[in-house]
C-alpha cells in the first residue's frame, strides 16, 4: 500500500506521519509513505507515472493552488483515486465530499482518526471489483463498474473505460477475460470477440447496442437474441435490487431501461 501525504506545515506532517505509521503497524499493513509540502510536487510525480492507493491532503496551504484543487486535478490522472483531507475546520466537508472523498480529518491529527480513515478505506477496496488482467509481467487492474466495452484486437483485447483517458490495449487472450466476465449479470457477450457492460446500456436495436455515451456497437446476427435476452434479465434484476419501474420501451427492442 502506498499513501501520499501533501501537507505544508512540517511539524503536522511529521505528526501524521508518525500516526500513521502506527495505526499501519496495528493493522498489520505493509506501506510506503510519501510525503509532499505542496501539490505540484505532488501531481508531478503522479504525472511521471507514480500511483498511489490513497492520498492525504491539506485543504489549506499556504503557497500555490488548495488541496480541493489538487484532488481535482488528482482526479483526472488517477484511475480510481481514495482521498482524504485534512483540515483545520469542519466548514469545508462539503467541498471535500464533492470531489468524492472517503473522509476528511480534523487537525490535530490523532492515530484513532488515521485508524479509522484506513479502515474506511480498505472498505472502499473491498467493495470496488476490479477485472484483473495478466498483461507480460504485470497485473492491471479495471473497475468492472467502470468498463463500458472489451474487444478483441491484435491478440490483445482493448478495454475501453467510462473515463476515456483510461481506455487501454493489453496482452492478453480475449476467451480468458470472457470466461471471468460470462457469469456476471450486467456483461453480455454482443458479437465475436467483443463484450459490453449492460450497465451502460441504453437499448438495444437489430442489429446495434446504443450507449449512454453516445457510441453504438454492432451486435451480430448470431448473437443478437441472447445478449437481448441476457440484457432484459439483467434489467429485471436491477430493477429488483433498486426497487424501481422500468417504464420506457427501446427502439424496435423489447428490451426496457430504467
Amino acid at each position: 500500500m502506498k499513501i501520499a501525504v501533501c501537507e505544508d506545515d512540517a511539524f503536522e506532517m511529521k505528526l501524521i506521519c508518525k500516526n500513521l505509521e502506527a495505526a499501519l503497524h496495528h493493522l498489520a499493513a505493509k506501506t510506503e509513505l510519501a510525503c509532499f509540502l505542496n501539490g505540484e510536487e505532488l501531481l508531478g510525480r503522479i504525472r511521471a507515472g507514480e500511483t498511489y492507493q490513497l492520498y492525504l491532503l491539506d485543504i489549506m496551504m499556504a503557497e500555490g493552488r488548495d488541496g480541493i484543487e489538487i484532488a481535482k486535478e488528482i482526479c483526472g490522472l488517477d484511475l480510481e483515486p481514495q482521498i482524504a483531507f485534512l483540515t483545520s475546520s469542519r466548514d469545508y466537508a462539503v467541498e471535500a465530499f464533492a470531489v468524492g472523498a472517503i473522509h476528511y480529518l480534523v487537525k490535530p491529527v490523532t492515530k484513532q482518526a488515521v485508524q479509522a480513515i484506513l479502515e474506511r478505506w480498505q472498505t472502499n477496496r473491498a467493495q470496488e471489483e476490479c477485472l484483473c488482467v495478466q498483461s507480460g509481467r504485470e497485473i492491471r487492474k479495471f473497475p468492472k463498474s467502470q468498463i463500458l466495452y472489451i474487444k478483441s484486437k491484435d491478440r490483445g483485447v482493448e478495454i475501453h473505460m467510462e473515463n476515456r483517458k483510461w481506455n487501454s490495449w493489453v496482452k492478453a487472450p480475449f476467451h480468458i477475460i470472457e470466461k471471468e466476465l460470462e457469469q456476471e449479470a450486467k456483461f453480455a457477450r454482443i458479437a465475436r470477440g467483443c463484450m459490453v457492460n449492460l450497465e451502460h446500456a441504453r437499448r438495444f436495436d437489430t442489429a446495434e447496442c446504443f450507449l449512454v455515451n453516445g457510441e453504438v456497437l454492432p451486435v451480430s446476427r448470431r448473437e443478437h437474441s441472447k445478449a437481448l435476452n441476457r440484457y432484459n434479465d439483467f434489467l429485471f434484476w436491477k430493477m429488483k435490487q433498486e426497487g424501481g419501474d422500468c417504464a420506457q420501451t427501446a427502439g424496435t427492442a423489447p428490451g426496457r431501461y430504467c
